[in-house]
């Protein structure tokens, strides 16, 4: 039993299996996209459960729902690819979320030597033949043999406890085998390297500062973001997964949650609104984020913060309009 973090939520996995999913969104992995081409139709998908197995012979898993569309297809084809996901991809790992082939005209790519397409700016790819299927449940788990991988540089996209992430070293890791890396020399190493660095050192940093007051809130973190972006106005789900960089599956789940407890609304449109009770439990959370940083943001003036502001809300519409 872990008695140094507070206890969220337990259980037994049939008694609620969103909660379930929760907990096992705690361990944070890659985002793939498998796909596979035959007879002139694609399929690719989305996929968080793919790992390695072995060296030899040079085997990986995966696992895909048995009602899944895309199925019939991996199964037939015999082939498939594995894309592994670069930390700039979060749209392209939503769109893959979503069945249909029109998703491969959002990329560049290439077809590989078995015929599986190959997607463009991704970190990896594997090419491999269809090895074994075992039942799994609800799923089936898909072994393939990988029969040529190609590697490029970039950093990967990860997913965790509903929402995507990136990559950042952490400031106990070691940097050599007798000195370790302080916290104070990470913030030195990000705040004289690139943007791009201290926007994801300073980002997660806060994220993880802020965690202890979102869970004082009760809420996942797909809920603290869904409240939010629903507090400035509705929007549609397609809109909140793409603004809150949650995964379709996790964002469907705390939406079906603050549905059934009646803190949002969804018109014929499939437009998501806010109830009288949800505006209270979203302004609750936004008065926990204006004193988060109040506090955290002590000893900077009103000027530079307001320039801060300035200076990101100028890169996100710039981002928007890419």
């Amino acid at each position: 039993m872990n008695t140094n973090n507070p206890l969220i939520e337990a259980g037994h996995p049939l008694d609620d299996v969103r909660a379930f999913r929760r907990c096992l969104g705690q361990f944070a992995t890659g985002v793939t996209v498998m796909t596979t081409q035959h007879d002139g139709q694609k399929a690719g998908m989305s996929v968080n459960s793919f790992a390695a197995l072995s060296l030899e012979p040079a085997l990986v898993l995966w696992s895909i729902r048995r009602e899944s569309g895309s199925w019939p297809l991996f199964r037939a084809a015999g082939h498939f690819a594995v894309n592994v996901l670069a930390e700039d991809q979060v749209e392209l790992a939503s769109q893959f979320a979503k069945p249909g082939e029109e998703k491969f005209g959002l990329v560049p790519w290439a077809v590989g030597q078995a015929g599986s397409p190959l997607l463009s700016g991704t970190i990896a790819h594997m090419e491999c033949s269809l090895e074994q299927i075992h039942e799994g449940g609800d799923h089936f788990i898909v072994v393939g043999r990988v029969l040529r991988y190609a590697r490029f540089g970039g950093e990967p996209l990860l997913f965790t406890q509903g929402r995507y992430a990136v990559t950042q070293e952490h400031p106990g890791a070691v940097q050599s085998t007798t000195t370790t890396v302080s916290a104070s020399a990470s913030a030195v190493d990000a705040a004289e390297g690139s943007l791009m660095r201290l926007l994801h050192y300073s980002s997660h940093q806060m994220s993880a500062w802020f965690d202890e007051h979102r869970e004082a809130e009760h809420l996942s973190v797909a809920q603290f973001r869904i409240y939010g972006w629903l507090r400035t106005m509705p929007r549609t789900l397609d809109q909140i997964k793409q603004l809150a960089y949650l995964g379709g599956r996790d964002a469907d789940d705390a939406i079906a949650d603050l549905l059934d407890r009646g803190h949002i609304t969804c018109d014929e449109a499939g437009v998501l609104s806010l109830t009288p009770i949800g505006r209270e439990r979203a302004d609750a959370s936004a008065r926990r984020v204006t004193a988060f940083e109040t506090e955290r943001f002590q000893g900077i003036s009103q000027a530079e913060i307001a320039t801060t502001r300035r200076v990101l809300g100028l890169l996100a519409h710039r981002v928007a309009a890419s």
